[in-house]
């Protein structure tokens, strides 16, 4: 009965081991990665019936409500695509345990030529004198050549190490599906804008897999924030320094980010990705009151514009509208009509007849892309380990066989990779024996 078992076994395995069927599996996992990027995804439910409606489906038939169906906007993380990898990593696996690793146990083991006459099926073989039979084993020794003797029978090979690269590759393609896989159910990318000065709490979800869990015992400060500008008034770079804090709020690791420097901690990443001016801080002489005045972002010509109004206690005046156009502290002031005022910068009066106002502050907030992948690691880990497979896949694996005769020896030999560069270190061999 167990025997019964075992072939069924081994069956079924082989029969998952078939390279037609994985062809077949990357065929259609490939699809549905072209799919995933026409698609867009983790996008909102009225984004994708606004894209995609009822009455003009793409192709006839993909609709909001066919995506929603089969999860094409979190197609990532779905669980048939899901299945999907998990079939082919199967699939790989049965492959390495049943023809890779029972091949690599045969190469090892030694493999002779009985007779003179099955020499004669290489399309690499030669017949030496006797007496230089010594040598030729000798220099194959000294090439790293393993070397094994029945009798007058020889066999030795070299570059076995290159006959595991192709188990390495499956072991990393099954670490980098272990790794995205993860990456999928469990990461998460949060996009936060934050006021200067202000505590925040990760919850503004972009993008989640299903075993998603975003840890709350944290908070982040943002403690300052500026540009800098190179000639020009050209953008230059912009900062943030963050502070982390317990749940205490006693700060547990402080750091200054920039775009390609970001804040690391315990697997979340903190990336800088955009910035804005959300207000004025102004100071009402009259009233003796410090008021906010939110400003709205208007692109133009591709340059970014901060406008807002406010009513004021002067005769020439109903209203003022200050612009911004950078942190830089310059401050222009237009009339309810739209006539040019004045230019100011931070911390000047604002001159009025009756009364006067301080700008005191320009509020800007930082825009961050908060980001947790656990399978991160393992991703990069299976590249690494990809990268050393193709190169030791490249590693010639060669065997050499010899049988003695009366007056001489045949040799033979063949590789399965720089096959031409064995052929001329073969001939080489055997013509210095023979010019000797």
């Amino acid at each position: 009965m167990l025997t019964i078992k075992n072939y069924s076994l081994n069956r079924f395995l082989k029969n998952l081991a078939n390279l037609q069927l994985a062809i077949i599996l990357l065929f259609v996992i490939g699809i549905a990665v072209a799919i995933g990027t026409f698609i867009e995804q983790d996008q909102t439910l009225s984004f994708y019936k606004e894209n995609y409606p009822l009455e003009s489906p793409f192709f006839g038939f993909i609709d909001w409500q066919f995506i929603i169906l089969f999860n094409l906007n979190k197609l990532y993380s779905a669980f048939w695509f899901l299945s999907l990898l998990a079939f082919f990593a199967l699939t790989l696996l049965a492959c390495t345990f049943t023809t890779q690793l029972p091949a690599l146990k045969k190469f090892r083991l030694w493999n002779f030529l009985t007779s003179p006459s099955q020499f004669k099926r290489f399309a690499l073989t030669d017949q030496l004198k006797r007496n230089f039979y010594n040598t030729f084993i000798y220099n194959l020794h000294n090439d790293n050549y393993h070397i094994f003797c029945q009798g007058k029978k020889k066999y030795a090979y070299s570059g076995l190490f290159g006959r595991v690269g192709p188990i390495i590759v499956h072991f990393s393609i099954l670490l980098l599906l272990v790794g995205t896989s993860a990456g999928s159910l469990s990461g998460y990318n949060i996009q936060e804008l934050v006021p200067k000065g202000e505590v925040f709490h990760l919850q503004n979800l972009v993008k989640s897999g299903n075993l998603t869990k975003v840890i709350q015992n944290f908070s982040w400060r943002i403690n300052d924030f500026w540009v800098t500008y190179s000639d020009g008034s050209k953008i230059d770079q912009f900062y943030s320094d963050i502070s982390l804090l317990n749940s205490q709020g006693e700060e547990i690791k402080r750091k200054t980010i920039f775009v390609n420097e970001p804040f690391v901690y315990k697997g979340i990443t903190i990336y800088q990705t955009d910035w804005d001016i959300v207000g004025l801080r102004l100071y009402d002489n009259e009233t003796k009151i410090t008021k906010q005045l939110p400003l709205k972002k208007i692109v133009k010509e591709g340059r970014n514009f901060w406008v807002g109004s406010t009513t004021v206690e002067d005769p020439k005046f109903n209203k003022i509208t200050f612009l911004v156009n950078n942190l830089d502290k310059e401050i222009f002031l237009y009339d309810d009509k739209g006539n040019f005022i004045q230019k100011t910068l931070l911390g000047n009066n604002v001159n009025l007849d009756a009364d006067y106002l301080i700008i005191k502050e320009l509020i800007s907030s930082t825009g961050l892309q908060i980001k947790e992948d656990p399978g991160i690691d393992i991703v990069y880990l299976s590249f690494l380990i990809i990268m050393c497979s193709i190169y030791i896949s490249f590693l010639s694996y060669s065997q050499i066989w010899s049988i003695e005769e009366k007056g001489g020896f045949f040799v033979a030999g063949k590789a399965n990779r720089a096959i031409l560069n064995f052929q001329e270190d073969f001939k080489k061999r055997v013509k210095k024996l023979n010019f000797n």
